[in-house]
């Protein structure tokens, strides 16, 4: 066999498993949870000044700070945790008459100290909503999920489908 055949053979196997390696093995992507939502645009305004939006859960338009990630005890204004939204952060609202026991649940999933050591959100937000019709709301930028009871995995696909999927993901 001369070189330059040996040379093609090993040249054609090493283009072929780069070429697996790259496309062969790609899992497709899971479908994002959620109901896409009007997109009401991303501009910043003064820190407490009062905004008004079309969507009764907004997840996108006029904001202000961004709120602490984390767990809330109150209600965060909009302006506030829109901000987050564009960061790439998932907030997840509670009406306040949501058992004691399941508002604890959702704590612990999303805040520390963590009850799934395999999932560790760091762009997440808990507090309670007095305005929603569902007893949980999942938002994220453009998109929203309502439920109406506590359900793990759902809420785990839903941060890690949508968690970064927004203009500003890199943003902390």
């Amino acid at each position: 066999m001369s070189n330059k055949v040996f040379v093609g053979i090993i040249t054609l196997l090493i283009v072929g498993f780069v070429g697996f390696l790259a496309f062969g093995n790609k899992q497709p992507d899971k479908p994002r949870l959620g109901v896409d939502q009007a997109d009401e645009g991303r501009q910043h305004v003064a820190p407490g000044q009062k905004q008004t939006y079309k969507a009764k859960i907004p997840t996108s338009g006029p904001h202000a700070n961004p709120a602490p990630w984390g767990v809330s005890e109150q209600e965060l204004p909009d302006e506030s945790v829109i901000h987050n939204m564009e960061h790439g952060g998932v907030i997840i609202s509670y009406r306040p008459d949501l058992d004691p026991a399941t508002v604890e649940k959702l704590k612990s999933l999303f805040a520390k100290p963590y009850a799934v050591s395999s999932f560790m959100p760091n762009k997440a937000i808990v507090m309670p909503r007095a305005n929603q019709q569902k007893l949980i709301v999942l938002a994220s930028w453009n998109r929203i999920l309502e439920i109406d009871s506590f359900s793990q995995q759902t809420l785990i696909d839903y941060y890690l489908g949508n968690v970064s999927k927004s203009p500003e993901p890199a943003a902390s």
